[in-house]
């Protein structure tokens, strides 16, 4: 990590500080402004950092892009939730981009059975919330449930506790958001769904100094 990674870091954290102070109080201005924040400030750490995976660093910065776009429109006061939704889809389909080259194939066979054995338990019931909106709006939770579970596959399947760490937060994540909106609010709520959200992101842009 350089001093510049470093200190991009330190400002994505109290980004991400602020931005689950605001969320806890309800303060929609404060979230508005640091949750935003926070990718930006991951963008400029993925940039600083000293790695010679550029490939994965532009697919990681990429990600974090969609991801921004996700956050704000989720945020916004006219916010159009499945719209957010496509947009961190994108972002996890570009996570996983990053993830193949350094992949090791038998270890992802092993790990593909935890979010296979959770997604039976959770899957079905967001499945048939989404659905009742509209058939559509099902498709994409059910697409989203498959890919994220595929984040945390691959993420793991890198051999590094790092990506480990990021794609089970992810994970747990992207599940909570859509338990939240299509079943019922989950212990911890919205807040929960940041926390991780955010320490996701920090993981996999600490995973580019290690690859």
């Amino acid at each position: 990590m350089t001093v510049a990674a470093d200190v991009l870091l330190g400002l994505a954290v109290l980004a991400a500080l602020i931005d689950w102070w605001g969320v806890a109080r309800e303060r929609l201005s404060v979230e508005f402004t640091a949750r935003p924040l926070v990718v930006i400030a991951l963008v400029g750490t993925a940039l600083a950092i000293d790695t010679d995976v550029d490939v994965a660093r532009g697919l990681v910065i990429a990600a974090l892009g969609a991801s921004l776009v996700g956050d704000v429109v989720m945020t916004a006061p006219d916010a159009r939730y499945e719209a957010g939704l496509m947009a961190f889809l994108v972002g996890h389909v570009l996570t996983i981009a990053a993830f193949v080259e350094s992949i090791q194939g038998s270890l992802v066979l092993g790990v593909a059975l935890l979010p296979i054995g959770i997604g039976i338990g959770v899957a079905p019931q967001i499945i048939e919330g989404a659905r009742q909106e509209h058939p559509v709006v099902g498709a994409l939770a059910a697409v989203y449930v498959v890919v994220v579970g595929a984040v945390a596959t691959m993420a793991a399947g890198t051999g590094l506790l790092v990506a480990a760490i990021g794609g089970a937060l992810f994970l747990a994540s992207g599940w909570l958001l859509l338990w939240n909106r299509y079943v019922a609010p989950a212990p911890g709520g919205r807040l929960l769904v940041h926390v991780t959200e955010h320490l996701a992101r920090v993981a996999l842009v600490l995973w580019l100094a290690v690859a």
